[in-house]
């Protein structure tokens, strides 16, 4: 099964970019991109843009998904419910494979639904769909990656590097996988060479299984500084976001995900109960001060 052709939705947000130059820099594949009329967002010359109405209008999805073997999709978590449709235009359409916007959490794991089953529900939801959908010909692969690395350093996971400050949640010592936003790129783009080996079931992918106490280690060797550390109650901080999502303040989803990632039995660190597929998707090994560095340099 040859998936040449490929497609990605809402390549201008946070993942997306790295997603597009991995499949650009591979010439065995051809790659354009679904993009709303209201965005801004701007891609390189070489790549071809299907610009469709905000509203993504069933004939104008159709029109670009026409002769595409597979549809990468990255929307923002609050559009998840739309994947429903975009699948069934899919399989109209012939296309071979799709990729939902999951990235992120494990969000099969029991604990970390019932921690945050608004930011989660509408992932599995899709995920559910496509698995009815298999009596249809369409395949489809789902990738749990952790946080995204780059934005776990920009606040996501309680570190502000301009400022030299931290949140810790508890001792620091709840382990959790995360995996790189070009290694997430490179890991979409080699699933679809091995597309028999990749079809219909999650992909688990990890540039580092780490704690925060290791994260802040590595930062103050890298800027020569100790960080102000504000070390404070996880259960205190899952009450605030809880109360925040239930109040519809999705900045509570942000801690909730912290909470996940740093009380172990959440499905922070997957790596302990699933194999990465690391080596089949021929991810590099990363050194998490190199990273770091530049990070910091940035």
């Amino acid at each position: 099964m040859a998936l040449k052709n490929v497609i990605i939705i809402g390549a201008g947000g946070h993942l997306g970019p790295s997603i597009l130059s991995a499949f650009r820099n591979d010439p065995r594949f051809n790659v354009s991109v679904l993009s709303r009329q209201s965005s801004t967002s701007t891609f390189p010359e070489d790549v071809k843009v299907h610009r469709v109405g905000d509203d993504y209008p069933d004939d104008e999805v159709l029109s670009a998904f026409k002769g595409q073997d597979a549809v990468v999709s990255t929307i923002a978590t609050a559009s998840a419910g739309q994947q429903t449709r975009l699948i069934d235009l899919a399989i109209k359409a012939g296309v071979k494979r799709f990729i939902p916007s999951e990235f992120g959490s494990d969000t099969r794991h029991p604990n970390a639904m019932a921690i945050l089953p608004q930011y989660f529900g509408g992932k599995n939801a899709s995920v559910d769909y496509l698995i009815e959908k298999e009596k249809d010909g369409l395949t489809w692969s789902s990738f749990v990656t952790g946080p995204f690395f780059e934005l776990a350093m920009a606040g996501f996971m309680g570190f502000d590097i301009p400022n030299r400050k931290a949140i810790i949640y508890n001792d620091g010592e709840g382990s959790w996988s995360t995996t790189t936003m070009p290694s997430i790129g490179l890991a979409v783009k080699n699933s679809l060479l091995e597309p028999e080996k990749t079809a219909n079931r999650y992909i688990y992918t990890a540039s580092f299984t780490v704690k925060q106490n290791d994260v802040l280690k590595v930062l103050e060797k890298i800027t020569n500084k100790k960080f102000d550390v504000d070390y404070v109650d996880a259960e205190a901080q899952k009450v605030i976001g809880i109360e925040k999502v239930s109040k519809g303040d999705f900045s509570g989803a942000m801690l909730l995900i912290r909470y996940i990632n740093s009380v172990n039995g959440n499905g922070g660190n997957y790596a302990l109960y699933h194999p990465t597929d690391n080596e089949l998707l021929s991810l590099p090994k990363e050194d998490i001060e190199e990273v770091l560095t530049r990070i910091v340099e940035k």
